[in-house]
């Protein structure tokens, strides 16, 4: 908010400079718009991509003859730089790191507590000597919990001690804590050796780093199942149960992963790849004319490219900086040649600034998607999703606009990006389908024929890109299913997610939005039925009679039907007051003065904005509201008031007309012709063919002789087929029906009560008129 009134405050203080009859604001609105795409576009790309020996592919051939111009490296492929570093990456250890406090740590809890375990209680049966014993273990577990923090029960205790007692077993048990110290010494994994990808591990012991094989060292579970399984076979069932969990208790990992070390080692052996595998020397000839392009050409060529770049920025020549230049002269010529058809073909986009920014804004976040992409993202070019642009255009503004802008990215994608021929056509070919697939968009289903449509696009470019050059047709599935496909369903999703914010920043009503208008549940209309039945029917005639002329005519047959369906809703108002409500009630207007009737009929224009302006209904449908009446005279009532007035001189024809403004598009216009065709047809007696289009014709001349067409652009050749699409809308209205026998009295009887009422009406006005005559000359 805080740079868009900055923006307009700048603006606005240039109105005070003029440029011949437009504002200087304009111009510079103009000129910011060319200058803003001019310097941040370019800044988008590197000028690397610029500097090209590899437009030509792998089995093509060469155009032209290419020698070394200095000595170079030749860099290894992707592919060669992968294996290599796979391969320097392999012999790299897992490092882990030996806690040596750790491990002299159980060694001396598994030495001490095995000296309690081994006390020698007494071993004679008297009741006293039994209650000594119960309570010596009862001490000594006490000493283990809190001095060793190992659980044990008496149970377990006097299992493990007479296995140390006996003679047989205790030589088991020393030889299996004798291989314990020894696997604590070799040291416990912290990891499952399986889980490590590559086969040695490194760490270091008494500050000599060792290193191994992983299936050396054995992780933390695997050491107490072997310790387990050992004792389970030399020990009695309930001595190995005491046992194992005993020595559970002690054991923990004393060579932890080392992660960052790891990680320090892997990317040093990374590093230690060369990049290059051979060397061109100067004035060594890499490429002939006409000779086929083979892996380690493309190579060299690839490799001459990059050499370029590196020694330009090394020795600081001039060279990117007119690489930098070209980029900003190519861009001036396109967005010059944009501009120079907006001023020639398209005067009236060319003068809205509002749309100009639109334009610049929808290229630019166009541009600014394929330099994430095939920048930092460093992604394939087939990524760039090219269409959105397009389509975001062709349903804004209009397919011509959007066809435009779509070459002008096209070029801009394949010129000042540097992303070649590939870019240039994908992004020319899909666009321009992906603007026929919206181009008269009816329903939010579209998008997906816009998808199967854009797909077509892709497959086929690609294809014909892969038989020119001589591909393999798996590398054009390939492409075709992990790059093009996602981005022929990701573009129309993308397009209609922004086309609501771009209707909403810019005020302007796509045909989407026009269909959700259409629905009649809209709250305007539902109110309109209830309050004005009468309008209500009206204003569908009129949409019907507006839609044939536009389709007749080329306009947007869409937009004029639903201009037609709120062009009266300031009727809600006061309904009564307008004749199709007042069904067979007295006319109201007949107790009011002319120039009251007047105020009242012109009151629902202004009342019909401010109901718009509460609904928030577009602005191009607000124009059908202020325009269908233009500034046509209310002939009945200024008649009327000149009868009154006895004088034409003394009546102010400008208060009997509509303010206006008159009709500013075709659009408009149809509607003015249409609203004025159905109700004036209403008044036909004994309508035939010739005689409604006779009247129609007339009708039509005169909104033409009061001026009330000038500033639109209608051609009298339009006007006729205007007049020639209503016509089979108004036969069919007024087309004979059979009269049953048995509503024939009826009508006779409704007809003598009518014409009864009419007489008794014409009596009361000739008293009134008499009156009135008698009071103006006395």
């Amino acid at each position: 908010m805080i740079v868009k009134k900055s923006w307009e405050n700048f603006l606005t203080s240039l109105e005070k400079y003029t440029t011949s009859d437009k504002p200087f604001r304009e111009v510079a609105a103009k000129t910011s718009y060319f200058l803003i795409l001019l310097l941040i576009i370019p800044l988008l790309f590197s000028t690397d991509n610029t500097i090209r020996y590899t437009d030509v592919k792998i089995g093509s051939v060469a155009t032209k003859k290419v020698v070394a111009p200095f000595n170079f490296f030749i860099l290894k492929t992707e592919d060669e730089l992968s294996r290599e570093r796979n391969n320097a990456v392999s012999l790299v250890p897992y490092y882990f790191s030996y806690d040596a406090n750790l491990t002299d740590e159980m060694i001396n809890t598994l030495n001490r507590t095995v000296n309690i375990l081994k006390h020698d209680l007494p071993t004679t049966r008297s009741d006293t000597l039994h209650s000594i014993v119960l309570a010596t273990v009862a001490e000594k577990v006490a000493v283990l919990k809190d001095s060793f923090n190992i659980m044990m029960n008496s149970a377990q205790f006097l299992a493990i001690n007479a296995a140390f007692r006996n003679k047989e077993t205790r030589t088991k048990l020393t030889q299996i804590l004798k291989t314990t110290k020894k696997m604590i010494g070799d040291g416990i994994l912290d990891v499952e050796p399986n889980t490590l990808k590559r086969g040695q591990i490194a760490f270091q012991k008494d500050g000599i780093e060792e290193t191994t094989e992983k299936n050396n060292k054995r992780a933390l579970l695997n050491v107490i199942a072997e310790i387990s399984n050992q004792v389970v076979k030399d020990l009695a069932v309930d001595q190995a149960s005491a046992f194992n969990n005993y020595i559970k208790q002690i054991l923990q990992p004393n060579l932890i992963f080392d992660q960052r070390l790891t990680d320090e080692f892997v990317e040093k052996a990374i590093g230690s790849v060369s990049l290059t595998k051979d060397m061109v020397y100067e004035n060594e000839r890499i490429v002939d004319a006409n000779e086929r392009v083979n892996e380690d050409i493309y190579q060299k060529l690839y490799s001459l490219e990059s050499a370029r770049v590196e020694r330009s920025e090394r020795e600081g020549n001039w060279q990117p900086v007119f690489a930098q230049v070209g980029k900003i002269m190519l861009l001036a010529t396109i967005l010059f040649i944009v501009g120079l058809y907006l001023f020639s073909f398209r005067k009236k986009i060319f003068a809205n600034n509002k749309k100009l920014l639109l334009i610049s804004i929808v290229i630019l976040f166009q541009v600014v998607i394929a330099a994430i992409i095939s920048g930092p993202l460093n992604w394939p070019v087939y990524l760039i999703p090219t269409t959105i642009a397009s389509m975001l255009l062709a349903i804004l503004i209009d397919s011509g606009i959007a066809f435009v802008a779509t070459a002008a990215i096209a070029l801009i994608l394949g010129g000042v990006q540097g992303g070649g021929y590939d870019i240039t056509l994908l992004t020319l070919v899909s666009g321009m389908v992906s603007i026929y697939s919206v181009h008269k968009i009816r329903n939010r289903n579209q998008i997906f024929k816009a998808i199967l449509y854009i797909s077509l696009a892709y497959l086929w470019i690609i294809a014909a890109i892969t038989f020119l050059r001589f591909d393999a047709l798996n590398n054009l599935g390939i492409i075709f299913a992990t790059h093009l496909l996602p981005n022929a369903v990701f573009a129309p999703f993308l397009t209609y997610m922004l086309l609501g914010v771009f209707e909403k920043m810019f005020d302007i009503t796509t045909d989407v939005r026009l269909l959700e208008l259409s629905d009649l549940n809209h709250p305007l209309l539902k109110d309109l039925y209830l309050k004005a039945p009468g309008t209500f029917h009206h204003s569908m005639v009129v949409g019907n009679l507006a839609e044939a002329a536009a389709e007749e005519i080329g306009e947007n047959s869409l937009l004029v039907r639903v201009g037609s369906y709120f062009h009266d809703i300031g009727k809600m108002e006061k309904p009564e007051y307008y004749i199709e409500n007042q069904m067979d009630s007295k006319n109201l207007h007949s107790k009011l003065k002319a120039n009251m009737s007047a105020l009242i009929l012109e009151a629902h224009v202004k009342t019909g904005l401010e109901m718009a302006t509460k609904y928030k209904l577009p602005q191009r449908i607000s124009d059908f509201i202020a325009e269908h009446h233009g500034t046509s005279l209310m002939y009945f009532f200024y008649n009327k008031a000149i009868a009154v007035a006895g004088n034409k001189e003394a009546v102010n024809e400008d208060d009997f007309r509509y303010p206006g403004p008159k009709p500013q598009s075709k659009a408009t216009a149809i509607v003015m012709i249409a609203d004025t065709v159905e109700a004036a047809t209403r008044s036909l007696k004994n309508p035939t063919p010739s005689k409604i289009r006779a009247f129609v014709e007339g009708l039509a001349k005169q909104k033409y002789q009061d001026g009330e067409l000038d500033e639109c652009d209608l051609t009298f050749k339009e006007l006729k087929q205007i007049v020639n699409a209503f016509m089979p809308i108004l036969y069919g209205v007024f087309q004979h029906r059979v009269e049953y026998p048995e509503s024939k009295d009826i009508v006779k009887k409704n007809s003598k009560q009518k014409k009864q009422k009419a007489e008794k009406t014409s009596l009361t006005e000739t008293v009134n008129s008499e009156k009135l005559k008698k009071k103006t000359q006395s």
